[in-house]
């Protein structure tokens, strides 16, 4: 993405999907649609700076471009999140239930090497089974309380025990048998684990290294057909800040990069305003 702009007039636009650009005299305008401008909000400065105008030069043209970096690593912390389960008729089966499933879940996983020290049981909570749909009602959505009775009464006969659990991996080895383990559990409904670094430092870098460049290189890459050339830098910003959210947005990051489940994806996203010249 490559956004310009002069100081003197507002844009215009011939309809390109990708590139507008007017000229007007000795004044030329050109932009590029902002493509990804809907996937993300208002800019945030990685730098305090100040708001003072950009003073061109004449023939000079203020613009704007965008990179991205992406690292792949091999994991070294597999955090799973899941959810055991115990049915029964009454709470106290229920729990009992639970507690088996769960008593036998931390036996598998010792089985296959994971200690307990690495394995967190969070409080149970009891609730109710059962749904009341369509019986509920007649024809015309009017209440049918006789048609719902019986099925209240068997909703309240029917308990659910669960209790969350936290599995901590750091022998990465054992990542494909704790997640064949868990898949094979009826009473388990587990979360694609999250996976980490101990330290990003080193990859987050190389990957803002990575942003940078192609964010030079974009602005580069769109100046020579104009005549000019990147004279100086502006300003380094993130146009994607936004309120962390580590759990989502590693999912969708590993997602739309296509990763294969066993990796780690550190990603950074750089804008860059700069000033072109004449050449």
């Amino acid at each position: 993405m490559l956004v310009f702009a002069v100081q003197e007039k507002p844009f215009t636009s011939d309809k390109s999907d990708a590139f507008y650009a007017s000229k007007t005299g000795a004044s030329m305008r050109a932009g590029l649609l902002p493509v990804l401008g809907a996937a993300l909000i208002a800019p945030t400065p990685l730098f305090a700076q100040s708001a003072s105008p950009v003073v061109l030069a004449p023939g000079e043209v203020l613009a704007q471009s965008a990179g991205t970096g992406l690292v792949r690593s091999r994991p070294e912390i597999a955090l799973f999140r899941l959810t055991v389960t115990g049915r029964a008729d009454d709470a106290g089966a229920a729990r009992a239930a639970c507690e088996a499933a769960l008593h036998d879940l931390r036996t598998k996983l010792r089985s296959v090497g994971v200690p307990d020290a690495a394995v967190t049981v969070l409080p149970a909570q009891t609730a109710q089974i059962g749904f009341i749909g369509n019986e509920a009602y007649s024809d015309d959505d009017a209440p049918n309380p006789a048609a719902a009775a019986p099925l209240m009464a068997m909703d309240k006969q029917r308990k659910v025990v669960t209790v969350g659990v936290q599995i901590e991996l750091t022998d990465m080895s054992r990542l494909a048998s704790v997640r064949q383990l868990l898949m094979g559990r009826d009473d388990v409904v587990a979360q694609p684990p999250t996976l980490s670094l101990r330290d990003d430092t080193a990859a987050r870098r190389s990957a803002i290294a990575q942003a940078i460049a192609k964010a030079k290189a974009e602005a580069d890459a769109y100046s020579v057909p104009l005549g000019l050339r990147v004279s100086r830098i502006i300003r380094v910003f993130d146009p994607a800040a936004t309120s962390e959210q580590p759990q989502v947005w590693s999912q969708m990051t590993a997602i739309m990069n296509g990763s294969n489940g066993n990796e780690v994806i550190t990603d950074a996203r750089v804008g860059m305003d700069v000033v072109l010249a004449p050449r």
